[in-house]
Formats: structure tokens, C-alpha cells, sequence
């Protein structure tokens, strides 16, 4: 998206926060999290980095915004962000596991049974439900295939509104709610809930595009404006996406619009395609890391903290140990790489030196500055690499047998030869500069 939030396995952006953020009259809650209720609903308002979150329970049913459900476990997760008691590693734990991409960005799915539907309308209903897969489909690596046996996939029921679960999680099937048949566009958004794409509205850095005020929304519909620090805002702010919801939209008073441009003028939305924001986003997050059992390609991870600067097998030599280091960028096949899928959201990184040979962190160690070094693939959680999508950042890596720490630059240094390390990470959402890498892809 040229913008879309994207999270993928925990794609993770820093909340740019300023004098324009969410205006709340009321006094700041002592406590991080806070239920009230509201007709038939509980309005739970969760303090998670220094902005409110608010989810509605309704029946027992999660909503992360009108059309958005996310499920217990998910909102769990929510609710262990919100407790300031806990650590930091322990929350950057959490938030990698909240929202996850598609498998091989395959989405699996189930055509809906007419039940009561006229037969036209029934065949309108499936005809727009192909349109919106080839909306999507046309312009990025996701496919959309028919389930056969596969436990997770996406299904559709015709009912009163419309509504998705967030993302692809293990064992679930993602019931998507569609009420406006006619419109692929809008069956497209509800998918895109579902690959796991969030509102434009919600993007962490929304604040240095437009203005968000809350008090102006009608009671209970405040969640349709949470600002979520746990994804991340690919390219500039798509005010054409078909994620991006209008000023007026659940406003007490239409004259008196929730959102506005900074210069106070209002905007609408469109629901008639994906804009070109839209395509470049779902690509970022489904691509590099794509439906192919390696990432498409060869690729340079270059520091976030100089463009010139490389990760560099030491002395391009490919035996077990051998230092991983930072280095001036070349053409050599020593700053070369490719991605091979492990588990779900987990990659190896291989050497185009000797594809045999990935990045490891050394003696599989836990402890912040533990050297990453070259050595032969063994299938071990220290090889394993959760990958954080950071949007215009690049992205941020893991190991899975240490979860809450990052490679990173050891030092922050930008010398030759700086070793590249395990590290701590100072915050949950977004990793300091150190650790975040931009991948190009040179052939």
C-alpha cells in the first residue's frame, strides 16, 4: 500500500506521535486498561504505547474497528501490550505474534451457499467475489485458490453488514460478512482485512497527514480510529485507498468531520479499485516474501544507518564461522543473499557463496551481542529469522530461538568490519536504526 498498514508476523512501525494526535477531554486513565458499557456492547480502552485502543465486545465477539473481528486470542495479546508491569522483550514478543500473513501468500477460500438469496442475486454475489480475488490478484504475488482440505481458508456468508477477521491465524476459518453484494471493491477491503491490512486511517505516522478527533465520533465507534503502533505505513499516505475512510464517516455532526487534512479541509473515499498505493503495499508485505518457497531473487541487506553500507561474509569465505560483518557496499557475491521459507514467517538466509551456508547466530546464544556468523544449514531455531515488515523502514529480523532480540549493527557503528550481532531492542514496536535493514533486490 503505497501506504496500507501492513504487518506481517509482526510488521512493526514506531507511533509518530504529536500535538495532532487523538483529542480526548476526558482525564488520562490510572489504569492501562478501562471496560464501560454501551447498549448491548462493552467498550474496552486499552493504554498500549501512549495511545488508546479501543476494542468493542459485542456477544462475545471482538471488533478492532466496525468491520474488522479479531479473535480472543488476539485480543489477549491486546490486553498483555497494555499491562505497564510487563517487560519490554516480553511485549516485543507479544506484538510479533498478533497478526500474521498467509502461508506462501496463498489465501485459501469457500464460495458461499445461496441460502435465502435470489438466484440473481446469488450470482452477482459470486461473480463479485471473483472480481475482488482478480482485483487483488492482478497486480501482486497473492493468489486466491479453492479449498480442497486445507484447515484455514476464508469463506462468505451474505448478512446485514460487512466484516472480516484480521489476518491469518492457525486452525481458524475467516468468516468475511459481506452486505454490499454489488461492490467488488468492497468485498476486495474485507479480503484485504483478511490478509491481514488494516484502515489508512490507523498507520502510525496518520498524524503528520491528518487530523484525528475522536470526541467528534459517535459513542462507541472510536475503535474505527485507533492508531496501531504494531504496523507499519508502506510509501506516503494514500488518501485514493480503498483502506482510507472519509472525514464524515461515523462523525456526531457531518459539519463537524472526526478527520481533516492538516489544512482543515475534508476528503472522501473511494470504493470502485485498489489505487496504485494499495498494490505497492500488498507486495511489500506478501513480497519479498512471497508464494515461492524462496524469496524471489537476490538480495543486498543494507544498514539503516548509511545507504553505502552492506552485511558482508568476511574475506567472501564460506567456512562454518566465519564472521558476519558490516562492510562498503559491492557488487560481490559476499553481500549477496536469499530467502528460503522455514516455518510460518520464518526464513533462512543463504549465501549465494554456498547456498548450503546460512546466517546463524553463534553456539545458538540468547545473550544480547552474541556474534552472527556463516555456517552450514542445520535446520536449528538460531538459523530461523522471523522477519518484521517496518513498512518505509525495511524490515527487522529475529532469530526464533531469541524472540525478543534483533540483528543489528553492533554499537550502531558504520566502520568496516562492525560485526553484526544479536541485541537488545529498546522498544516494542520499532527497532532503533541499528536494526533495521533495507533488502534490494539485484537480480
Amino acid at each position: 500500500m503505497k501506504s496500507k498498514l501492513l504487518l506481517l508476523s509482526g510488521c512493526l512501525v514506531l507511533a509518530l506521535n504529536s500535538c495532532r494526535s487523538d483529542i480526548e477531554n476526558a482525564q488520562a486513565d490510572s489504569m492501562d486498561q478501562t471496560t464501560t458499557k454501551l447498549d448491548n456492547a462493552k467498550i474496552h480502552k486499552l493504554l498500549i504505547n501512549g495511545n488508546y485502543t479501543y476494542v468493542n465486545e459485542v456477544n462475545g465477539e471482538y471488533f478492532y474497528a466496525d468491520d474488522i473481528t479479531i479473535s480472543s486470542e488476539q485480543f489477549d495479546k491486546l490486553k498483555m501490550q497494555a499491562n505497564s508491569e510487563m517487560s519490554t522483550a516480553e511485549k516485543s514478543t507479544i506484538v510479533s505474534s498478533f497478526i500474521k500473513t498467509w502461508p506462501n501468500a496463498t489465501v485459501y477460500y469457500t464460495l458461499p451457499s445461496q441460502g435465502s438469496m435470489s438466484t440473481q442475486n446469488y450470482n452477482t454475489f459470486l461473480t463479485n467475489i471473483n472480481k475482488a480475488f482478480d482485483m487483488i490478484s492482478s497486480q501482486t504475488s497473492v493468489q486466491f485458490v479453492q479449498r480442497t482440505n486445507q484447515t484455514e481458508y476464508i469463506t462468505f456468508t451474505y448478512t446485514t453488514s460487512n466484516s472480516s477477521p484480521l489476518g491469518w491465524q492457525k486452525n481458524r476459518v475467516n468468516g468475511i460478512k459481506i452486505y454490499n453484494i454489488t461492490y467488488p471493491a468492497i468485498i476486495a477491503h474485507e479480503v484485504m482485512h483478511s490478509m491481514g491490512i488494516m484502515h489508512e486511517q490507523c498507520r502510525p505516522d496518520r498524524d503528520q497527514y491528518i487530523i484525528v478527533d475522536v470526541n467528534k465520533a459517535t459513542e462507541g465507534s472510536r475503535h474505527n480510529f485507533n492508531l496501531y503502533n504494531d504496523y507499519a505505513g508502506h510509501g506516503a499516505f494514500d488518501f485514493g485507498s480503498v483502506m482510507m475512510y472519509q472525514s464524515t464517516d461515523f462523525a456526531i455532526d457531518p459539519s463537524q468531520p472526526v478527520m481533516t487534512k492538516l489544512d482543515g479541509s475534508t476528503f472522501t473515499k473511494q470504493r470502485t479499485g485498489l489505487s496504485a498505493g494499495d498494490y505497492a503495499g500488498i507486495n511489500h508485505l506478501y513480497g519479498p516474501v512471497n508464494a515461492s518457497s524462496a524469496i524471489n531473487g537476490t538480495y543486498t541487506m543494507t544498514t539503516a544507518l548509511a545507504n553505502d553500507k552492506n552485511l558482508d561474509i568476511s574475506g567472501s569465505s564460506t567456512t562454518d564461522g566465519t564472521s558476519i560483518i558490516l562492510y562498503s557496499a559491492s557488487t560481490g557475491n559476499n553481500q549477496r543473499f536469499t530467502f528460503s521459507k522455514s516455518d510460518h514467517g520464518y526464513y533462512t538466509i543463504k549465501s549465494i557463496l554456498d547456498p548450503a551456508k546460512v546466517l546463524t547466530v553463534k553456539a545458538n546464544g540468547t545473550t544480547n551481542g552474541t556474534a552472527v556468523e556463516l555456517r552450514t544449514n542445520s535446520n536449528t531455531d538460531s538459523q530461523k529469522w522471523l522477519l518484521f515488515n517496518l513498512g518505509n523502514n525495511g524490515f527487522g529480523f529475529a532469530p526464533k530461538n531469541a524472540p525478543s532480540l534483533r540483528l543489528e549493527v553492533k554499537n550502531g557503528l558504520t566502520t568496516n568490519l562492525t560485526p553484526i550481532v544479536i541485541g537488545t531492542t529498546d522498544q516494542t514496536v520499532q527497532p532503533s536504526t541499528k536494526q533495521r535493514f533495507i533488502l534490494t533486490k539485484v537480480n
